[in-house]
């Protein structure tokens, strides 16, 4: 007799679905470890046995807490039971997890996999301009090339064009898991250019389709948009997303500060101020708004912040965190769906934007170049 894990899932596997793992225990008890890549053990202790078995719950919490930390979204844990002081007491299974923390009842996850990106929102609007992220989970030996369709219209013209073009064709995933896929709008424009033989400011991009095996995200540009518009998060797959959508914010600076009576003279002590920004954001349509909500519960949430002193990387990436939100919605067609929310910068000193001028020489101006 050995101890011995009586179910071991096959396959992926999400982290919201791993439920209780019962082991059939050969003893009074078990000890027990999980560990992931990299041998990092987040969990190991010892079991007694009732009835002759254990039953391990809640085991997908620990493993989307090293995730989150890591910052992985598919990764193996090896969960082992054994006894110290009989080597073949001991059983043990891999976990192919893939991060997932929505309660879904999907039933065949390969299905889903092959047929959608790690995103819930397969229409979407993006600005002007961007690169969008794409994450798949791909098979070994998965073919990965991915197309771009794209409709567009040239300047001097009402007529809409379409085009489209492969982008790494014949290639293959090397090994199972996440793939990230760069859609750059100025590469789209450059192929919507040369197809219709005009200048790149002549083409007014109208939306593209991106396509990669059965997935697809049909994205519509939304020129009234900017990144500085966005919130990027990492979504319910703990891959990166990002949210661009017409919002309308107000700035709040709040000071607190005592008072002290020094001397007879009053001053100010223990002064702190706090700047946070309210949003409220809509109309949306209805993947958005069913959607939204993974940026309101994100641990990981950024802002771009345009850095004029640095003309080799003049955006950076903001921590923020977003403190407070109303997310409701209704089915009918009588109201526009909206969402209004609170943010402010992890860091607790209020922002303050320095400018610079980018410059256009390579000295300092000086009358020469009046």
């Amino acid at each position: 007799m050995a101890h011995r894990i009586t179910y071991k899932p096959q396959g992926v596997i999400l982290s919201s679905a791993v439920g209780e793992i019962t082991v059939a225990v050969d003893g009074d008890f078990v000890d027990v470890t999980l560990t992931a890549t990299g041998g990092i053990v987040i969990l190991s202790e010892r079991y007694y046995a009732h009835g002759g078995y254990v039953t391990l719950f809640d085991l997908g919490s620990l493993i989307e807490a090293e995730m989150n930390s890591s910052g992985q979204s598919c990764e193996d844990f090896t969960l082992r039971v054994f006894t110290d002081t009989v080597s073949n007491k001991a059983d043990s299974c891999v976990l192919h997890i893939l991060y997932c923390d929505r309660f879904t009842v999907c039933t065949d996850i390969p299905a889903f996999l092959r047929e959608n990106f790690l995103t819930t929102l397969s229409v979407r609007r993006v600005a002007s301009g961007t690169t969008l992220s794409l994450f798949l989970y791909a098979e070994k030996g998965e073919n990965i090339a991915y197309s771009v369709a794209h409709s567009f219209r040239k300047a001097d013209s009402e007529a809409r064009y379409q085009h489209s073009y492969t982008i790494d064709s014949g290639k293959t995933a090397d090994s199972s898991g996440i793939v990230q896929l760069n859609i750059s709008l100025s590469s789209i424009i450059a192929d919507a250019a040369s197809f219709a033989t005009a200048r790149l400011g002549e083409i007014s991009l109208l939306s593209f389709t991106v396509r990669c095996g059965q997935r697809s995200v049909t994205c519509f540009v939304d020129n009234s948009l900017t990144d500085l518009d966005s919130f990027y998060f990492r979504n319910c797959f703990n891959v990166w997303d990002s949210a661009t959508l017409p919002v309308v914010t107000t700035a709040k600076t709040d000071v607190d500060r005592s008072l002290a009576i020094i001397n007879g003279k009053s001053r100010f002590y223990n002064r702190s101020t706090a700047k946070t920004y309210e949003v409220e954001a809509g109309p949306l349509t209805s993947d958005e708004a069913g959607w939204i909500d993974q940026l309101f519960s994100s641990h990981d949430v950024f802002r771009i912040v345009p850095d004029p002193t640095n003309s080799y990387d003049p955006l950076v990436l903001a921590p923020i965190l977003i403190t407070d939100s109303t997310c409701e919605f209704q089915d009918g067609d009588e109201k526009l769906n909206k969402v209004k929310f609170t943010w402010r910068y992890e860091d607790n000193r209020p922002i303050v934007r320095l400018s610079a001028s980018p410059g256009i020489f390579t000295e300092p101006y000086n009358l020469v170049f009046s």
